[in-house]
């Protein structure tokens, strides 16, 4: 079965000036980013059966303007707090446990980690992920359980300001 992957990284966040990392927010060009993404992907024919975002406040808020502007429902989105602060081997099992009936799904996260993630997919060059930027893979005949290393074929990569 096809299936079809997007790799989203959370959009513009504020600078730490002493909160935790996890709490850290989107900054005004980031929620306004994101929206110009959203109207992106909607030409795009954007719709994930499932948005898996990790748990940090920047994320969290880039799932939500970025639904707001696709007028998907919120119940897309899953929060798994083993999104932030992920290895390679834990966003693979996150992929590998999917239920084979969802056949495209998003992933919100950080970088560096959703940048190897799409070139450990895919074995493509992708470089720095911008912020609110947007690696999308397809896998063809391929079941979630079965997507590995290099399984992946490298669609496309995208953000707003580029």
């Amino acid at each position: 079965m096809n299936k079809k992957l997007h790799l989203i990284r959370h959009s513009y966040a504020e600078d730490p000036n002493g909160k935790k990392d996890i709490d850290r927010s989107l900054t005004l060009e980031g929620q306004s980013t994101v929206r110009a993404l959203g109207r992106h992907l909607i030409n795009n024919q954007f719709n994930p059966d499932k948005i898996i975002c990790s748990t940090a406040v920047r994320t969290r808020e880039t799932a939500l303007n970025l639904i707001e502007e696709l007028e998907m429902n919120e119940r897309v989105v899953e929060y798994k707090e083993v999104v932030y602060n992920a290895s390679l081997r834990e966003l693979l099992a996150v992929l590998n446990e999917l239920p084979e009936d969802h056949k495209e799904i998003a992933i919100i996260g950080h970088n560096p980690t959703i940048t190897f993630f799409g070139e450990y997919l895919s074995n493509a060059i992708i470089g720095n992920m911008s912020p609110a930027g947007v690696v999308t893979i397809k896998f063809e005949k391929l079941n979630w359980n079965e997507v590995s290393q290099g399984s992946g074929i490298f669609d496309n990569y995208y953000h707003p300001n580029h």
